[in-house]
């Protein structure tokens, strides 16, 4: 069943209490976070995979590009929503291109946090009994958290032929951004909804939208129709939550199983939620991944790394010597 959302702040538009008021946001909130889609050629790997990662430092875009790459996909929202299938091939962007505009859309996004970040706090108390679950789909297709080499930086909910496809929006807001990346690239059409003080979910992989930039949402809105648009296999809603640029697991907050929630009021607290992600990319750190290229082989890539071609192998439950370019090996 699906709950509608009200937060609320004192003297702020969302829900919000802080438990100190005076307190700036945590310092990785400055950060820029970036999402970006990669698949990692390994069939059984990528056939349940959406593909959302962190990408590197190098693939943050300065504030000036943010802005203008955030202007030019303003431009062109109005007309996705009823493109036809020509029409996305024609502007279909490649995988670089698609990712660096999601890049410039988060750090457009946190820019103008910033900006307001004297009124942000370091918690958030949600009243769930009011929210809604996106979709009417009750299955995790893919939960959040590390896929061999990367993060998922999301939950998919699985949407299946025949089943009510309708995307709404979980808590109530305003639309920052809607997009298409393109029919195989990145996100496809994607919405985001800012609910202030913070609060930002997106909405990925829809077949189209019903929103445009600058509405005024309330929660169980419709906002798109569910679809298998960008790097997907299979259609499925690619859900997530952030708080001061900070990824939040959504299932901390909802029983998409159940189609309820965790608790009554969710406490989102930046400390935690921050203390999680350094979790996570210390135990990414501790690992090494190549992408194989046309010309390599496992000799060349052992010899990269260090380490011998058998435990190469073993590393990757390779039995044979064939590798294939695309094809993503850990190292370490």
């Amino acid at each position: 069943m699906n709950f509608k959302t009200i937060i609320t702040l004192c003297a702020l538009p969302l829900a919000v209490f802080a438990q100190d008021a005076n307190t700036a946001p945590n310092e990785a909130a400055k950060n820029v976070a970036v999402t970006e889609s990669e698949f990692s050629g390994n069939t059984s790997i990528d056939s349940a995979d959406a593909g959302n990662i962190d990408a590197p430092a190098s693939a943050i875009v300065d504030s000036k590009e943010s802005e203008a790459a955030v202007a030019a996909a303003d431009t062109e929202n109005a007309a996705d929503s009823t493109d036809s299938q020509e029409a996305d091939d024609e502007k279909e962007m490649s995988q670089e291109e698609a990712d660096a505009e999601l890049a410039a859309a988060m750090g457009s996004a946190m820019d103008s946090l910033q900006q307001d970040s004297a009124k942000l706090s370091n918690k958030l108390v949600l009243d769930m009994t009011t929210a809604f679950i996106p979709t009417e789909s009750r299955r995790i297709a893919g939960p959040y958290g590390m896929r061999t080499y990367r993060m998922h930086r999301g939950v998919d909910l699985g949407l299946c032929h025949g089943e009510d496809r309708t995307i709404v929006a979980a808590f109530s807001g305003k639309v920052k951004l809607v997009r298409n990346q393109g029919r195989r690239k990145g996100y496809g059409k994607y919405v985001i909804i800012d609910h202030g003080n913070g609060l930002t979910t997106l909405y990925a992989h829809l077949a189209s939208w019903k929103v445009n930039i600058g509405d005024e949402v309330q929660a169980g809105d419709t906002i798109g129709i569910g679809g298998n648009t960008g790097r997907s296999f299979g259609a499925h809603l690619h859900f997530e939550m952030k708080y001061n640029g900070v990824y939040i697991d959504p299932t901390t907050v909802f029983n998409f199983q159940e189609g309820s929630f965790v608790s009554a009021m969710a406490v989102i607290d930046q400390s935690q939620i921050q203390a999680v992600e350094d979790e996570y990319q210390k135990e990414l750190s501790k690992h090494r991944y190549y992408k194989v290229r046309s010309g390599d082989c496992l000799g060349k890539i052992a010899k990269k790394y260090g380490i011998s071609i058998t435990k190469l192998k073993k590393l990757n439950n390779i039995k044979g010597n064939m590798i294939r370019p695309g094809q993503v090996l850990r190292c370490s």
